[in-house]
Order: C-alpha cells, then sequence, then structure tokens
C-alpha cells in the first residue's frame, strides 16, 4: 500500500491510499502545516511493526522546528532510554514523525522529556500519540494523526510537549462574525489601541478553546484584510511582507512554530503597519525586535553589525543590544552566529554538490579555516564530519529497517 499526494482549493494536502490487495484505505486530509507532498509507503511500515517484540508497546512523536532538528544524537539518546526507534517519516529538516517501541514507556517518559527538552527550541512544536499496542497499520495511522493534532495543541501550552488530551474544535461561525466584529469595531471606534486590547481578549478564548490552527489562522486573515479596508489601502507598499490570507498565516506557523502569545503578537504588529501607526511601532519593542531578526534570518550571509540594525529600528545600538538581549536570550552575535550554523547544518545536510567550505562561504564565513573552527566550538564536529555522520546514521537506519 502506498500513498499519494494532492492539495485542494485551500492549498492543503490530500492523501489518497492505493491498495494492491485489501480493503480500500479511505481518502483522508492530513496536517494543514505541511508544505509539501510526503508519500508514506504503509507496506513497509506494517512490515517493520510486526518485527516490534510483542511485548512492547508502540508511540509516536511528530517534531516540528523553526530550526534544522538535530534528529540523530535525539535518536541515540532515545535509544539509552529504553526508546527503540522503529521508524521515521521525514517531511523536510524541520519535521519528522517517529514512531517508537519500549517494553514500559510511561515509565521512560522522564528521560523522553529530558531527550525531547535537550532537541526542542522555543520555536519547536512536540506532539505525541497516546501508548498502544496493536501493530496494524491502521492504528499506526490513528497515531499519526493523534500525534500530529497533539503537536498543533502544542502551540496553546507551555509545554516541552503535547498530548490529545483534550479535541481540537472548529470556530462556529457565530463564533468567528462575533470575534471579528468586536475587533474591527473597536478598530474603528477606538484605533489601533482598542483592537489590540480586543485581540488580547479573543486570544485568551481561542487559547481557552483549543480552537483549530487553520480556523484561527482563516480569523487572523480576516481580520487583517478588514483593517485593510478600513484603512482604505493605505501602506499598501507594506502589505506585500504581511500574512493577509489564510495559507499565508498557515505558511507563518509552519516555519516559525510559534506559540498562541507569539501568534497574538505576530497579527498586532502586522495591523500596526497596514494602520500605518508608526509611532506605536517605535514604543513596540518585541516588534522592533521581531524586525531584527526577521532582518538577520534574511540576510544571514551579509556583514551584519549592530548599528545597521539599530538604524532599521531606529534605536540606538547600546539599546538595542541590550533589547535584544533581555528579550531573546541571546546578544545580537551569538544569534547571528546561530541562524547562520542552522543554515550551514541545513546546507549540509541537503545539498551536496556543495563542498564544506563551500557551505561557509554561503553563510558568510568565506575563511574555510575560521568556518571549520567555528562550527566544531558550536556543535561538536567538524563541517564534514557532522556531514559524514549524518549519512552513516542516515544508512544504518536503512540498513535496520
Amino acid at each position: 500500500m502506498s500513498l499519494s499526494v494532492q492539495t485542494n482549493i485551500m492549498g492543503q494536502p490530500v492523501f489518497h491510499a492505493f491498495v494492491e490487495q485489501g480493503p480500500a484505505w479511505p481518502m483522508t486530509s492530513w496536517d494543514v502545516l505541511q508544505q509539501k507532498p510526503i508519500e508514506v509507503n504503509f507496506m513497509e511500515v506494517g512490515k517493520l511493526l510486526e518485527r516490534v517484540h510483542e511485548r512492547k508497546e508502540l508511540l509516536l512523536c511528530t517534531i516540528r522546528s523553526s530550526q534544522v532538528v538535530p534528529i540523530y544524537p535525539f535518536l541515540t539518546q532515545m535509544q539509552a532510554g529504553g526508546f527503540e526507534c522503529i521508524h521515521v517519516l521525514t517531511c523536510d529538516a524541520n519535521t519528522y514523525i517517529i514512531t517508537f517501541a519500549a517494553f514500559s514507556p510511561e515509565r521512560a517518559m522522564g528521560s523522553f522529556e529530558a531527550g525531547i527538552a535537550r532537541l526542542a527550541s522555543e520555536r519547536s512544536l512536540v506532539g505525541v500519540s497516546r501508548t498502544f499496542i496493536d501493530t496494524d497499520v491502521r492504528r499506526w495511522w490513528t497515531a499519526v494523526l493523534e500525534s500530529t493534532s497533539a503537536c498543533h495543541l502544542n502551540i496553546y501550552q507551555d509545554h516541552v510537549f503535547s498530548r490529545l488530551d483534550r479535541e481540537l474544535v472548529a470556530i462556529s461561525d457565530e463564533d468567528r462574525m462575533r470575534f471579528l466584529s468586536r475587533i474591527i469595531t473597536a478598530l474603528d471606534d477606538r484605533g489601533y489601541e482598542g483592537a489590540a486590547a480586543v485581540i488580547d481578549q479573543v486570544f485568551n478564548q481561542i487559547v481557552e478553546h483549543n480552537y483549530r490552527i487553520e480556523d484561527v489562522a482563516e480569523l487572523s486573515s480576516q481580520v487583517l484584510l478588514a483593517a485593510v479596508g478600513l484603512k482604505a489601502g493605505s501602506g499598501r507598499d507594506r502589505l506585500v511582507q504581511l500574512p493577509l490570507s489564510t495559507r499565508q498565516w498557515l505558511q507563518y506557523v509552519a516555519k516559525q512554530c510559534p506559540k498562541w502569545w507569539d501568534w497574538r503578537d505576530r497579527l498586532k504588529q502586522s495591523l500596526m503597519v497596514i494602520m500605518g501607526r508608526e509611532e506605536a511601532l517605535t514604543s513596540a519593542h518585541s516588534a522592533q525586535i521581531g524586525q531584527v531578526i526577521q532582518v538577520i534570518e534574511s540576510n544571514y550571509d551579509s556583514d551584519l553589525d549592530v548599528a545597521s540594525l539599530a538604524a532599521r529600528v531606529f534605536l540606538s545600538p547600546s539599546y538595542l543590544s541590550k533589547r535584544f538581549k533581555s528579550e531573546t536570550g541571546m546578544t545580537i552575535r551569538e544569534f547571528i552566529v546561530q541562524t547562520r550554523l542552522n543554515k550551514a547544518k541545513d546546507m549540509l545536510l541537503h545539498d551536496f554538490h556543495l563542498k564544506a567550505y563551500e557551505v561557509g562561504a554561503h553563510v558568510g564565513y568565506p575563511d574555510p579555516t575560521y568556518f571549520n573552527k567555528l562550527f566544531k566550538r558550536q556543535v561538536g564536529l567538524t563541517p564534514k564530519a557532522f556531514r559524514d555522520r549524518a549519512v552513516r546514521q542516515s544508512l544504518g537506519i536503512h540498513e535496520s529497517e
């Protein structure tokens, strides 16, 4: 049995399973955050599940991160904690669905949580399915959907990972119109400050009810489009940078892996841009730091310094440095290094036509000696050793399968 993917009118993946023999697999939609088609070989998964020791239980873990996931060190740590990796479904360098087996997963969850904590950054979403013993591939697929939904639920929770202890629910048409009307009425009557206060209240209700992220994305889009209508086109030269459609909001979530408060702040920041509230922007420190982060992530291969970044957000270099450290926990230089090395890891794992020193040049380190030294100090391996180890470990997993 294999799975092919098309997209529906919303651009969301729709999966069709084709079975060579036996009952037909039902057509189902999957993760709204998945940005590219994924093929699942159910026959191969079924064979791997059949090899699981009868006394072991299974659980699935969906990991989505804004950075490249160091998956192989994580799997090694999980193995040391008693979890056997049965299958890895690689969606991209930032998203994995991993099938684990253990004799007593619940008793080993301490080591599991510790491993997730080391793996996950502040911009990571992790969902874990319930444990199960049925090795039928249909039960496995149910766990895939469960861990994916739990990953979405993690947006609303300040936990290392989430389990689907409650269902994500749809926003009713009545509630959607009520939320939208409150925000736009406040915007029309009291300006940005009134609308921002109502957005805070609405997101508190969103968290309380655990609404589906695709519905929150649609509501966010409707808020901004309504604001554009009120503003009658002012500031349209900057609108191209804003997530004005449902799909763009889902792309933002897929790339940035925000918690709910990050999403809320992004919506308010976008609203400020639409309303032309430069005075609001200059007093909203989080928005300014977000702008600096965006500049760094978009120009990581360029020469970046505190003075030029500070000039972009109309702050003094010393004040920007202080605010950046306060809000991110890193200095600007540390963040630039981290951003460049994360991109370097991604290129080392995927752009095999580039030699290690060429990867360094692409991310802003044209001196191969310095790039090697910096990479080894931060990662623990030279760039070449990092790539070689990933290749060996990847082949080792395929061989075991």
